[in-house]
């Protein structure tokens, strides 16, 4: 957009009226407006120092050590543990060691076994 010279003098003066500042900083900003408007300017654009800043402000926020020393409560499938019982029940003559709800091993003379207790997913309809 082209402004007349006295249409550029009485944006500077309005601009000195509502933003109460000096001629200069009214002048530069009506120099500015004029420079988006035109596409001289793009508005919003950092600077490489202004982005370095940005990327390493960035960075400190979120330490990657952090997100991997979360512990999470593991659950106990109380189906497999059930399950498991039983087998460690119905093989009670053998020697039984029971990992967790899931695998048990046993040994039958001089062999040794596991047992591991998979739940599959129900299929996709």
């Amino acid at each position: 957009m082209k402004l007349t010279q006295a249409q550029y003098e009485a944006e500077i003066k309005r601009q000195m009226k509502v933003l109460r500042c000096t001629y200069e900083e009214a002048k530069e900003s009506v120099d500015w407006d004029l420079a988006i408007e035109n596409g001289d300017k793009e508005l919003g654009a950092l600077t490489k120092e202004q982005k370095a800043l940005v990327r390493n402000l960035t960075k400190a926020d979120r330490k990657p050590t952090e997100k991997r020393n979360v512990k999470r409560e593991r659950k106990v499938d109380e189906e497999k543990k059930m399950l498991i019982e039983k087998l460690s029940s119905a093989l009670a003559e053998y020697e039984i060691s029971v990992k967790n709800e899931a695998e048990i091993s046993f040994k039958v003379g001089e062999n040794s076994y596991t047992v591991k207790l998979t739940k599959h997913r129900a299929p996709k309809a």
